[in-house]
């Protein structure tokens, strides 16, 4: 019997994969680059490259000669996430949490060895974080990610990473012993933190989100180091904790499509 792969079109694939790669890629990707990531000749690719360019679903830099999202992939993004009503929910939920503590708000999903940003509220303070809608971060590295590692064993730990962790700042996590360590410091209250290890002079501190009991996403608030008094944090974890329960609420009585 044929699997579902082979139902799927090849030709459609490709308009998908590039995407993908572009999504994933920081600085945009040249047709070489693509075609050396996706194992496609240029002659095939170039085509479809030209095809979705002429229709703004990726731009091109005439100079470089390298491709990136165009503002119509982006402008079929925001008008899911308008009509996403849960999402729209959740959304105004950390509007009112980024505005109660006057910090920046995070909710993301798991996405493999990563976290997925899906909502984020930026507070007005001088704290350069590198999240993003969108983006992807190592779920090793913030305190969202250790939210959604929350209910794993050492051992499902292990197979998630299977290769010592890179890197971000002097103070990330190395090894996934440390790192299920410092997700479970706080088992009373259920909190994960992180401090610096992927963003220099930022804490943050997250809650997991559950539907029917399992981790489905995580929320969580930053703040900067210089503002870590124990009133301070006292406050971000009671309202953390009564936001987390309403969108808790929310998922369950709505459904949330990203599990």
């Amino acid at each position: 019997m044929p699997t579902p792969d082979q139902y799927q079109h090849k030709p459609t694939l490709r308009v998908l994969d590039i995407v993908d790669a572009l999504a994933k890629s920081k600085n945009g990707l040249t047709l070489s680059q693509l075609s050396d990531s996706m194992g496609c000749p240029k002659s095939t690719l170039t085509p479809i490259l030209k095809t979705m360019t002429s229709r703004n679903y990726l731009v091109r830099d005439t100079e470089s000669q390298v491709y990136n999202i165009g503002k119509q992939a982006f402008l079929i993004g925001s008008v899911y996430q308008d009509t996403n009503d849960v999402l729209s929910l959740i959304q105004d939920q950390m509007n009112q949490l980024s505005s109660d503590c006057d910090e920046t708000c995070h909710f993301g999903i798991l996405s493999g060895q990563s976290i997925l940003y899906l909502l984020k509220v930026t507070a007005p303070k001088p704290i350069q974080l590198i999240s993003s809608v969108g983006k992807k971060l190592p779920a090793y590295a913030t305190a969202l990610g250790k939210a959604l590692l929350y209910d794993k064993s050492e051992a499902e730990l292990n197979q998630l990473f299977p290769e010592r962790f890179v890197p971000l700042t002097e103070y990330t996590i190395k090894n996934t012993h440390q790192l299920y360590k410092n997700i479970h410091q706080d088992e009373a209250n259920g909190f994960t933190y992180e401090q610096e290890e992927i963003t220099r002079h930022a804490r943050c501190i997250a809650r997991p989100l559950r539907m029917n009991g399992t981790i489905v996403a995580a929320l969580s608030v930053s703040f900067l180091v210089f503002n870590d008094s124990k009133e301070h944090i006292a406050f971000l974890k009671d309202a953390l904790t009564k936001s987390a329960n309403l969108i808790e609420k929310l998922m369950n009585a709505r459904g949330f499509p990203y599990q």
